[in-house]
């Protein structure tokens, strides 16, 4: 007999909350629930972590898989950081993506200065613009919002080099998919559903 109750009890086996997943149970629930939000007070360049449903150490084990770049870091539901799957990056992109379409001279100034020089970090930025860095970083999320640029961040360091987006995911179509077509594909799991029908 299918109870109110029974259906709780299954959606919490399911989600991991009354077990433990394996690791290839991990990997599923991991991106079923992506883009990943950072850890508060978690450790500075650490993917996130959902080491109480995990029967392993997640955190060693998403820390190695951000240094290879199955990991990677963006700006997504309303420009907020993430963590995705790299595969996954052209479809995320297609879903959350604020397109720049009238950049402003800063904007343009820094896009031609990562094409011309390739990539770097802010205080090489600093040097070469003599902007502060309180000033240059706004800019640069505005410029990651649009999948434009992309900050590298496969480690814990804080010396990130921030590429041009094309570079790193040179086969990343925009027009793959509209924004409700994205939804639907990632909308084919619960969690994705809940949390972006809330933003989009």
């Amino acid at each position: 007999m299918l109870t109110q109750q029974n259906i709780i009890a299954l959606r919490m086996e399911r989600q991991f909350l009354s077990c433990k997943a394996n690791e290839q149970e991990y990997c599923k629930l991991y991106r079923d629930t992506q883009p990943g939000q950072n850890v508060y007070w978690n450790g500075f360049g650490d993917p996130p972590s959902i080491t109480f449903r995990a029967n392993f150490n997640d955190i060693e084990y998403n820390r190695e898989r951000q240094r290879t770049r199955e990991l990677v870091k963006g700006r997504f539901q309303g420009g907020n950081l993430g963590w995705i799957e790299s595969d996954d990056m052209e479809l995320f992109a297609c879903l959350c993506r604020k397109p720049l379409d009238k950049p402003t001279f800063v904007h343009q100034t820094f896009l031609d200065l990562i094409e011309r020089e390739g990539p770097m970090n802010i205080k090489l930025m600093k040097e070469m613009t003599g902007m502060l860095v309180k000033e240059i970083t706004p800019v640069l999320h505005r410029l990651q919002e649009a999948f434009l640029i992309y900050e590298d961040q496969y480690d814990g360091e804080w010396d990130r080099g921030w590429y041009k987006f094309q570079e790193m995911f040179p086969n990343a179509n925009f027009q793959k998919y509209t924004k409700i077509e994205a939804l639907n594909w990632i909308g084919s799991c619960f969690f994705c559903v809940e949390i972006f029908s809330i933003q989009y």
